[in-house]
């Protein structure tokens, strides 16, 4: 079998994302495609708007064969550890390709930008911008163009194209001889939060969900629609971060100013700062632009407070970041039949299949060793907290759905 790889979120799965599908297997004859799929919390720092397990049937039956999770903590991380857990993930099956949806399909023009970016020096020249006081997207624009020109400059800051480059420069790294199959974006812009189109961005649309609900949302797949109303039926709202600023305010005050420097991505000074702005706002938004500077964007701001929220320290990022590579499993969200042939050649290639929690101790693993499972049972019973029909430890009890067509 010829199988395409694609990393994706699907929050919520949209008409974007149906047609990414159908072009990645038209463009690479694919004989079937596997996403690895954010979890219960995704890139952008806040919690999906309904649960993996709904978002990766709607996947399957938008035209995915095999959904497996992309694991915490790189599921809500920068790009550069997102992509890192994603090529790791797919490595495991038995990909040839990958495809993602960009701004940009020229591949030469990302391969050398991905190039660049991996040159030693790359870094130390972004710093130096950066001394001059300009925010890290112009000090990036900067570098690529007195190198590479203006062009690749350009394409260099575009949201998709920046996961783009840096799903090449991770499979450089890793010597995978994989084709990229690029998809042009069509339609909004990633922030773009009108929605007057067929396809509307991911974030009008959940802009949408949560101010009008999902009925009669166009750029929506009908079976979407369908999950995004069956998660609202059996908790009555759907998820967002806004759901837990009384407990982010909770957790900060537990912590202190001094622990707040043991999260991840939470800096000396920036401590201080979250600290004493607690209770003066009554919205995440107000609440993170508050503390918003050059030096941190909304979204690293928005990844940050979620790493206070689940307790993710520097410590088990540099744990995971040395360890994510050694692990032999996957963990199955949603398949359909080609799917079922899929996970049958992914085992014959040696990869441990997890569809569910006794398939740990089938496989001699032991998952309450596990510190990703261990962060992702805790992470899981977090997201439940603002729902209504929350039940404790879902890890355990969850299987991988199988999707009939």
């Amino acid at each position: 079998m010829k199988i395409t790889g694609i990393v994706a979120e699907y929050n919520p799965f949209h008409m974007g994302h149906e047609l990414q599908l159908k072009k990645a297997k038209e463009l690479s004859f694919a004989d079937g495609t596997v996403v690895v799929m954010s979890g219960n919390y995704v890139q952008r720092g806040e919690p999906a708007i309904i649960d993996k397990f709904k978002r990766a049937e709607s996947a399957v039956y938008g035209g995915a064969d095999l959904v497996i999770e992309l694991p915490m903590p790189f599921s809500c991380q920068n790009a550069e550890m997102f992509a890192n857990g994603a090529i790791s993930e797919l490595k495991k099956l038995p990909v040839s390709a990958l495809s993602f949806g960009c701004e940009s399909t020229d591949t030469n023009l990302l391969k050398n930008i991905a190039l660049m970016q991996l040159n030693p020096e790359f870094n130390n020249k972004i710093k130096k911008e950066i001394k001059k006081g300009l925010p890290y997207t112009k000090a990036l624009s900067n570098v690529i163009s007195s190198s590479l020109g203006e062009e690749s400059s350009n394409a260099a800051i575009f949201p998709n194209n920046i996961l783009a480059i840096e799903y090449i420069k991770s499979i450089m790294k890793n010597n995978l001889n994989w084709s990229l199959v690029p998809v042009k974006r069509i339609g909004k812009l990633h922030d773009d939060t009108s929605a007057d189109g067929y396809y509307n961005s991911g974030a009008s649309i959940r802009k949408e969900i949560l101010n009008c609900g999902p009925e009669h949302i166009v750029s929506v797949p009908q079976n979407s629609r369908q999950q995004l109303s069956r998660f609202y039926q059996e908790h009555e709202c759907f998820n967002s971060l806004e759901n837990y600023l009384e407990l982010l305010y909770y957790k900060i005050i537990e912590l202190g100013p001094n622990r707040l420097n043991s999260i991840y991505e939470v800096t000396e000074g920036l401590n201080n700062k979250i600290y004493s702005n607690v209770f003066k706002y009554s919205s995440i938004d107000e609440y993170i632009m508050s503390l918003k500077s050059k030096r941190y964007t909304y979204s690293k701001l928005r990844r940050m407070l979620l790493n206070i929220l689940l307790n993710i320290t520097n410590y088990d990022i540099k744990y995971f970041m040395s360890t994510y590579k050694n692990n032999s499993y996957i963990k199955i969200l949603a398949f359909n039949d080609v799917g079922k042939q899929i996970i049958k050649e992914s085992r014959n290639k040696g990869t441990i299949v997890i569809n569910r929690y006794s398939d740990y101790k089938k496989n001699h693993i032991d998952a309450r060793k596990l510190r990703l499972f261990d962060l992702t049972a805790k992470a899981t019973n977090i997201y439940n907290i603002p729902l209504k029909n929350k039940r404790l430890n879902e890890e355990h009890l969850l299987n991988a759905i199988h999707v009939k067509l």
